[in-house]
C-alpha cells in the first residue's frame, strides 16, 4: 500500500477528532488536517464552490502554493468524496461533543437527572441501545464458477434422441404462420465449403 494511501486513511479516520488529542500526527501533519477542515468548511457552506474558488481561499488562508492548495482539494475529496455523507459526520461530531459536554456540567453541578438525561441522549444518539448488525464476511464469500453449456442434463432434463426431426416437423406444422422479413443472411457451409439444409 502507497505512504500517500496510508496517510488519507489516518487523516479521514481524524477528520472530526479534537486537535488537542491529535497525538499521533506530527506539526506538518496538523496543519495538512487543518487545510483539509477548512476546505470542507466552504463546501459545506456552498458545495457548489469551484475548485479555483476553493484554491484561491486555501491559498489566501494558509498561505500555500497553488500546486499545493490543488494536491489539498484533490486529498480531500479522497478522503471525504461525499460532502453531504462529510456534512452528517461533522454534525453527527458536534452533537456528541455538545452531549459529553453536557454530562460534564451536569456532574460538575451536581446534577443527577440531567447527567442521566445526557447520557441517556448520547447512547441513543449514537444507537448503543440497538443490537449491532452483523457485518457480512465479504473477503469470505467465493463466487459461484458459472461455466455457460447447452447441455440439458445439468439440469436433470434427458435430451430428446430425435430433436432435429421434432423442430422439422415443427417447423413444417407452423411454417405457414411466420412472417418471414428480407433480410441480409450467410447461407451455413461446412468444412468443405459445402452448403447445409438445416432442416434435413
Amino acid at each position: 500500500m502507497s505512504s500517500r494511501k496510508v496517510n488519507l486513511d489516518k487523516f479521514h479516520e481524524l477528520m472530526f477528532s479534537d486537535i488537542d488529542k491529535l497525538t499521533e500526527l506530527n506539526q506538518p501533519e496538523i496543519q495538512q488536517l487543518l487545510r483539509y477542515r477548512f476546505a470542507f468548511t466552504v463546501l459545506l457552506e456552498k458545495p457548489s464552490t469551484s475548485d479555483i474558488l476553493l484554491r484561491d481561499a486555501l491559498m489566501n488562508q494558509y498561505n500555500i502554493s497553488m500546486s499545493q492548495a490543488y494536491r489539498d482539494i484533490a486529498n480531500l475529496k479522497i478522503v471525504l468524496p461525499n460532502v453531504r455523507n462529510a456534512g452528517k459526520e461533522w454534525i453527527r461530531y458536534i452533537v456528541n461533543e455538545e452531549l459529553k459536554e453536557a454530562i460534564q456540567d451536569a456532574k460538575t453541578d451536581g446534577k443527577l437527572k440531567e447527567r442521566i438525561l445526557a447520557i441517556l441522549g448520547l447512547a441513543k444518539y449514537n444507537k448503543l441501545d440497538q443490537d449491532e448488525a452483523e457485518e457480512m464476511p465479504w473477503d469470505e464469500i467465493i463466487p459461484i464458477d458459472i461455466e455457460p453449456t447447452s447441455d440439458p442434463t445439468v439440469l436433470g432434463i434427458t435430451p430428446m434422441a430425435n430433436k432435429d426431426e421434432v423442430i422439422r416437423q415443427l417447423y413444417e406444422k407452423y411454417k405457414g404462420e411466420i412472417e418471414f422479413e428480407d433480410t441480409d443472411y450467410e447461407e451455413i457451409k461446412d468444412d468443405s465449403g459445402k452448403e447445409i439444409n438445416i432442416f434435413q
